[in-house]
């Protein structure tokens, strides 16, 4: 097993004989004892044990990765914070399978009675989570009753703005809202309604907002919690009755357009080379029954959301996929992969010469040759260092990882004929980051 050894020290513990030297001694003839391996002493001098934000064990929680087990001397080493203690051991440690060991406090999680111990603490913080949680939502049902509306976010709600905890009526978006069900009721068609508020010079908002809007109880008095309504502090922007009215026009378009031309292999990946917007994909159904299926930008197919129409190509759907399909094959065929072997970094060797350099350092300030402010300082320049290692370590590995065999490009070949729709866009999204429409050209960006 690989084991990390994890050392914090303050200056009055160092005072009192606490040191890292004596810290680091015990654990690694604990290491021995047990025949595990250490893997790298990751060391916090002078750091406080009430926060997570020190250097050396934000990079252990970047190798956890690579480690088995991690070693410390108490278990107030770690953190003095109960919280801090159990978030580390559960939603770092035992999660990514890596044991905890306490070696003055016989809590080793690689043990039966380690884990229950464990779980003992688990239980109470779940139970402080959980009783916390009932708080907060007895709290806002409290407010929902008393017509409050729910604070969460930093937003205002459209049509109000919030004054000391209650929302006031915003007369310029009230009338552009109470304009949008008058509409609404009368044409029955949200893109309609963005229409004549265009034309009339209004600020046109997203169709989502406005159906989220004509769906919303708030405007007709209401607040809501849970899924329940409660009768609100707030002036109601229209009346309940048109509100119900709305309702069931809304009914009758239910599924409708819903979920149309949502099987498009390059979906989330195409882009307008003009306006920046997202293609996306429209069919269009003649009487005959014959459906055409079409890639477009989406300031085209909504141009009343946005100032200007954007007039970029509307693209046949199967004859820019075959497009999209060959480009793909000729990176396979024509281009191949480069097998040009990069000089690797050797970041261990460099890693092992900064922990070299630290022990020395540490050496120093165990002998009294070295005050603890210049320690700390050097620390903290190594650490860096370090931390920079294992992030350039890391790039390399995932360059490694990322890249692409000859191999697997043609098996990509022939399953983007072959295969079914799921594997063929898993493929699709896998080779490819965006494409970008420009026009009659088409732009590819590779992952690689």
């Amino acid at each position: 097993m690989k084991a990390a050894l994890y050392i914090r020290v303050s200056t009055q513990e160092q005072v009192e004989n606490y040191s890292i030297e004596s810290q680091q001694e015990k654990l690694e003839a604990y290491c021995k004892s047990k025949g595990w391996l250490v893997y790298d002493v990751y060391l916090d001098p002078g750091y406080s044990g009430s926060t997570m934000e020190r250097p050396a064990l934000q990079r252990l929680l970047k190798d956890i990765q690579d480690i088995d087990v991690v070693v410390v001397y108490k278990l107030d080493r770690l953190s003095r914070s109960q919280r801090d203690t159990l978030t580390l051991i559960e939603d770092h440690f035992l999660k990514n399978s890596v044991e905890f060991v306490s070696i003055t406090e016989t809590l080793d999680t690689s043990t039966p009675f380690g884990k229950a111990m464990i779980g003992i603490l688990s239980v109470f913080a779940q139970l402080e989570r959980e009783t916390i949680a009932e708080r907060m939502r007895m709290g806002h049902i409290k407010r929902a009753e008393e017509g409050y509306r729910g604070m969460g976010g930093d937003y205002d709600p459209a049509g109000y703005a919030r004054v000391d905890g209650e929302l006031v009526v915003k007369e310029d978006e009230a009338k552009h809202i109470q304009l949008a069900f008058d509409l609404y009721e009368q044409y029955h068609s949200i893109t309609k309604v963005q229409k004549y508020l265009k034309e009339k010079g209004y600020k046109v908002w997203r169709f989502r907002r406005y159906n989220d809007i004509l769906r919303n109880k708030l405007y007709c008095g209401y607040v809501s919690f849970a899924g329940k309504h409660y009768k609100g502090r707030h002036k109601a922007i229209i009346t309940e009755e048109q509100f119900e009215r709305v309702q069931v026009l809304l009914s009758r378009h239910k599924g409708n357009n819903a979920h149309k031309a949502k099987a498009s292999l390059f979906s989330g990946l195409l882009y307008c080379g003009k306006c920046g917007e997202i293609y996306h994909t429209y069919q269009n159904k003649e009487k005959n029954g014959t459906v055409y299926r079409y890639y477009l930008c989406r300031a085209r197919r909504f141009p009343s959301e946005y100032d200007e129409k954007c007039m970029n190509k509307i693209w046949n759907y199967t004859k820019l996929e075959e497009i999209i399909v060959e480009e793909i094959n000729n990176l396979i065929i024509e281009k191949g992969i480069s097998n040009k072997k990069e000089n690797k970094v050797n970041y261990d060797k460099l890693l092992k010469k900064v922990d070299e350099k630290m022990e020395r350092i540490i050496g120093l300030y165990a002998e009294g040759n070295m005050p603890i402010k210049i320690l700390n300082k050097q620390m903290a320049a190594l650490e860096q260092e370090k931390e920079q290692l294992h992030d350039k370590k890391l790039r390399q590995e995932m360059q490694q990882r990322t890249a692409f065999s000859e191999k697997e490009l043609k098996q990509y070949a022939i399953d983007l004929t072959a295969a079914d729709f799921p594997t063929r866009q898993a493929i699709v999204q896998k080779l490819i980051k965006q494409i970008f429409i420009h026009g009659e050209d088409v732009e590819i960006v590779w992952n690689f």
